[in-house]
């Protein structure tokens, strides 16, 4: 896909062969690094490396090869706002073989979406490598506000407008939701609708507490993000100012 614009991820849980690990590192390449392992030159958690088939979990284990302690090279972030088409599933990897989001991004860095779309939403998505600045965005107290388009089966009841903005009871669940902005677009079957917070389903759930069911939801913004140019299935990186306005605060940059 268009972009109008390599590194393992870290301390993640995932595991790789040593040799491999000591190739991330610049110590050698994997055959030379099998050769060392071999000679005993490695050690792994203060003892030698008992075979070649042994696996590293980068940033948790200590590996030292010649008296020297290694450490991977200090991965590049990158922050991606991506225009989410239907269809496609907000995860790394999905077991039914779905498409997802990842199938539209090409680059060489890991990188994870920031919350979730579902598969039948559309719309601004981040994907990131950064997961300090991930972890902050989808705590409600960051006040990042996400605004989302919503197409009703039936015209939107004025009187129904207090109760959708003034945090409600989910009617599935009973969970609390906080207060939030909402406008009636002409016609009344379409609402925008701007939360700080992101329970699963959340707007549908909402406007399905009130008696409506929504045909269609986009998010058109994030955090003061537009897509502006981005259509459907393209994405572009952000710009340094945009990064930092995240960091701050959920307000338009």
């Amino acid at each position: 896909m268009k972009n109008s614009g390599n590194a393992e991820q870290r301390d993640s849980g995932e595991t790789v062969r040593i040799n491999k690990y000591l190739a991330m590192c610049g110590v050698a390449s994997r055959r030379a690094a099998d050769r060392m392992i071999e000679a005993g030159e490695v050690s792994l958690n203060g003892r030698k490396v008992p075979s070649l088939g042994v696996s590293v979990r980068p940033g948790v284990d200590e590996v030292v090869v010649q008296g020297r302690l290694l450490a991977l090279p200090e991965e590049k972030k990158v922050y991606i706002l991506l225009n989410k088409p239907r269809n496609y599933i907000t995860t790394n990897r999905d077991e039914k073989d779905r498409q997802t989001v990842l199938d539209l991004v090409d680059v060489a860095e890991r990188v994870y979406p920031v919350g979730r779309l579902d598969r039948k939403t559309t719309g601004l998505l981040l994907l990131t490598n950064d997961g300090d600045l991930a972890h902050w965005l989808m705590h409600p107290s960051s006040g990042v506000g996400k605004e989302y388009l919503a197409e009703l089966d039936a015209p939107f009841r004025p009187k129904d407008l207090p109760a959708l903005t003034g945090g409600m009871r989910l009617g599935d669940t009973g969970e609390k939701t906080s207060p939030c902005k909402a406008k009636i677009l002409p016609g009344g079957l379409q609402v925008t609708l701007t939360i700080h917070e992101g329970k699963n389903h959340q707007v549908r759930r909402m406007f399905r507490t009130l008696g409506y069911e929504v045909k269609k939801l986009d998010r058109t913004a994030y955090g003061g993000l537009r897509a502006g140019r981005l259509r459907r299935g393209e994405w572009r990186y952000l710009t340094p100012g945009e990064v930092n306005h995240l960091r701050l605060k959920g307000s338009s940059p």
